[in-house]
C-alpha cells in the first residue's frame, strides 16, 4: 500500500525519545519491583494504571509508573532500554512501526501470530488479546456525514477539497498515516493541520478543522456525536491491543505474564470506548476508572 515513514515524522518522535531519555533514571525491574509505562493518551494511561493495580493486587508486588511517555517509539525504545518492563500496544502499530514490515497486510487475522513471533525474536514477549481493536478511524460532525451523505472514505474522497483535516504529528510520521492513506484514497483536503491529540475534538467543535483521525474507542466520539467512515479499502490494520513485556521482566516474575493475560478479552470496543469517555468528558481519575473495572470485572476484591 506504499506505506513509507516520513522523515519528518521519524525525527520529531526520535527527537522526543532524546529529550525522554535524558530524563530517565535507572533501569526498571530491580528488586522486587516493576514499571509499566504508557504512551501520551488517555486509553494507554488507562490500560496502564488497570495493569499496575492488577500486578499489584494479585502479585503483591509493587509498580512503579511512567505514564504519558511520549509516542509509539519513546516508549518501545524505554521498553527495550529496561526503563519500563511492560506497557500497551497494538498488533498493527508493531507490525509496521516497531517491526517495519512494508508487506501489505491481507489477512488482518495473521497479524497478532506473526507480531508475537517476530517480538520474541527480540526478546520481548506478548499478552493474550485485551478484547478490543483500537483501530484508526475517520471521523467527522454527524451533519457533515448526513449533509454530504458519506458513509465511506471513497465518498469522502469525492468531496475532501471541501474539509479540512485535523490530526496530530504522530499521523503524519506512520506509516499507517496520512501519506499511506492519501495514496490509497486520493484525498485532497483543503487543508491539514496538526495539533496535540487532545485538542482535535475541540477543534472539530469550534469549526477549524473537519475531519479528523480518531481510535475506534475514543470517549469523545460519543461526546461530540461524531461519525466514523467504513474503511472501505481495507487501509488500515487491526489494532487489538495487547501488552508488551521485557523478557528478563518475564523471566524475574514467571507470574507476570499469566497476571495481565487475566485481562485477556476482557475489553470490547464499546467498554473501552466507556472507559475513555469517563475520563477525557466526566473528569474522573485513570485510576479510579481502572480499579472500578477490575473490581466489575471480578478481577481484584
Amino acid at each position: 500500500m506504499g506505506r513509507n515513514l516520513m522523515k519528518r515524522g521519524l525525527a520529531v518522535l526520535l527527537a522526543g525519545t532524546l529529550l525522554w531519555a535524558a530524563g530517565c533514571g535507572s533501569s526498571a525491574g530491580s528488586g522486587q519491583t516493576l514499571t509499566v509505562g504508557s504512551k501520551q493518551f488517555t486509553e494507554s494511561i488507562i490500560l496502564g494504571e488497570m495493569a499496575a493495580q492488577l500486578v499489584e493486587k494479585k502479585m503483591g508486588i509493587p509498580v512503579k509508573r511512567k505514564l504519558n511517555l511520549g509516542g509509539t517509539l519513546v516508549v518501545y525504545q524505554a521498553l527495550t532500554q529496561g526503563e519500563i518492563d511492560f506497557y500497551v500496544d497494538y498488533d498493527g502499530t508493531a507490525y509496521q512501526v516497531q517491526l517495519q514490515i512494508t508487506d501489505p497486510i491481507l489477512d488482518p487475522a495473521a497479524v497478532y501470530p506473526l507480531v508475537t513471533e517476530k517480538l520474541q525474536g527480540k526478546n520481548i514477549r506478548v499478552s493474550e488479546p485485551l478484547g478490543f481493536n483500537n483501530t484508526y478511524a475517520l471521523a467527522l460532525p454527524r451533519n457533515l456525514a448526513e449533509k454530504y451523505r458519506l458513509k465511506t472514505y471513497s465518498d469522502l474522497a469525492a468531496v475532501s477539497s471541501s474539509f479540512i483535516f485535523g490530526t496530530e504529528q504522530e499521523f503524519m510520521g506512520r506509516p499507517d498515516g496520512y501519506d499511506g492513506l492519501v495514496a490509497a484514497y486520493g484525498f485532497r483536503f483543503k487543508d491539514v493541520k496538526t495539533m496535540d491529540s487532545g485538542l482535535k475534538y475541540r477543534a472539530v467543535q469550534q469549526g477549524k478543522v473537519d475531519v479528523i483521525d480518531a481510535y475506534a474507542t475514543d470517549g469523545q466520539l460519543k461526546t461530540f456525536d461524531m461519525v466514523i467512515l467504513e474503511d472501505d479499502k481495507h487501509f488500515f490494520p487491526p489494532y487489538n491491543a495487547m501488552f508488551l513485556v521485557r523478557q528478563t521482566a518475564a523471566n524475574a516474575y514467571p507470574d507476570l505474564m499469566a497476571t495481565l493475560n487475566l485481562l485477556a478479552g476482557k475489553l470490547s470496543d464499546e467498554t473501552m470506548q466507556e472507559l475513555n469517555y469517563r475520563v477525557d468528558e466526566l473528569g474522573e481519575s485513570p485510576e479510579k476508572v481502572a480499579r472500578e473495572f477490575l473490581a466489575q470485572a471480578g478481577l481484584v476484591p
